[in-house]
């Protein structure tokens, strides 16, 4: 999503200036790093001890010399207190990226003027739940946005091959990975061979591998680290499983929702995108026979599946598109430089 960004705000003349992790692996980064090659690139830590951020935010500001940026924007928690500190020591606004219910229960708050000058969130649902706890004229709704392929993927297509089933999510909920490992346990004594890739990533990672392997289904799962890494092997998956309730929208989500890919997601009412029996199926519960039984209502019946992949593309397309995340993002960032809506005090230059 990232990259995305940055090759359509170079597009339209903003010059970017990128602050990454410094432990990022090459490997993670490269084919994305060939896209914004033109976009000046500056490594530092995300964490450091506290007496050493004055001495960051100082080491930045000098390798950025005489092109200091107009306006900063944070993506991610890690990356809020070297905002907060490059904000104070270039006098420069600072935005808040917020892309779940869980970081909008843990913005920092505004103190004094300069951090942060606004927040943006990805879902009007998100963004609401900020407004209860900053004021909301600090708040701005600009959707997550990917690219529309040309043409959907036809799920479920070959019968005599085992259905790929993506299960993608943070690792934090143990329950809600035994009630959909449990589920699927049933299913695959029920029809035909499934093949699973998990994402195992969070702090109950060790358990989950081994909920699976007492339920006898390692021989049909494959684990991997970053669901992110491998997005083209699971946006060509027949369907993807979200077993958490965190209220996170994730750019493979909607890459799978543009593909015409069904989801099948614990029912969370703060992914407003995700309408059961419109755009996705959802799971009321944490209920192993309510998963058993919306996996095999998929795998049972490939074309009303489809036709729920179908919505969630026209959904992605309606208000997801990556030319109107560009274009709302620069609309923000825009008001913020002037004075508009988002209120801070105008840096001086």
């Amino acid at each position: 999503m990232l990259h995305r960004l940055c090759v359509g705000l170079i597009g339209e003349g903003v010059q970017v200036t990128r602050i990454v992790p410094d432990s990022i692996e090459f490997d993670s980064v490269d084919e994305g790093e060939q896209r914004v090659a033109l976009a000046a690139r500056i490594e530092a830590p995300m964490r450091v001890l506290p007496w050493m951020r004055h001495a960051r935010a100082n080491a930045i500001a000098e390798t950025l010399g005489r092109k200091l940026p107009d306006v900063l924007y944070a993506v991610g928690e890690r990356a809020w207190s070297l905002g907060a500190d490059l904000a104070t020591t270039l006098n420069r606004p600072c935005l808040i990226d917020v892309c779940s219910i869980v970081q909008a229960k843990a913005v920092p708050r505004p103190r004094g003027t300069s951090f942060p000058a606004g927040y943006l969130a990805p879902s009007q649902t998100i963004a609401k739940v900020l407004a209860d706890r900053v004021d909301p004229g600090m708040v701005s709704m600009v959707p997550m946005g990917v690219p529309l392929p040309p043409e959907p993927r036809t799920i479920l297509a070959d019968t005599d091959r085992a259905a790929a089933l993506a299960i993608i999510g943070s690792g934090r909920d143990l329950r809600a990975y035994e009630a959909l490992l449990d589920g699927l346990a049933r299913v695959v004594q029920q029809t035909r061979p499934v093949q699973v890739f998990i994402e195992l990533r969070g702090p109950h990672d060790h358990e989950i591998w081994r909920h699976a392997q007492k339920l006898e289904l390692l021989a049909f799962i494959s684990a991997i680290e970053q669901a992110s890494l491998y997005r083209s092997l699971l946006t060509r998956c027949d369907l993807l499983l979200m077993p958490e309730r965190w209220g996170e929208l994730r750019s493979l989500l909607l890459e799978a929702m543009a593909l015409g890919v069904p989801v099948i997601a614990s029912q969370d009412h703060t992914l407003d995108l995700l309408v059961d029996g419109q755009s996705a199926f959802l799971v009321p519960k944490t209920d192993p026979a309510d998963w058993t039984q919306r996996i095999l209502q998929v795998l049972s019946h490939p074309e009303s599946a489809r036709a729920i992949g179908l919505n969630a593309r026209q959904a992605v397309a309606t208000s997801h598109r990556s030319s109107d995340h560009v274009a709302k993002l620069i609309e923000t960032l825009e008001k913020t430089i002037s004075g508009g809506a988002l209120r801070f005090t105008q840096p001086s230059k």
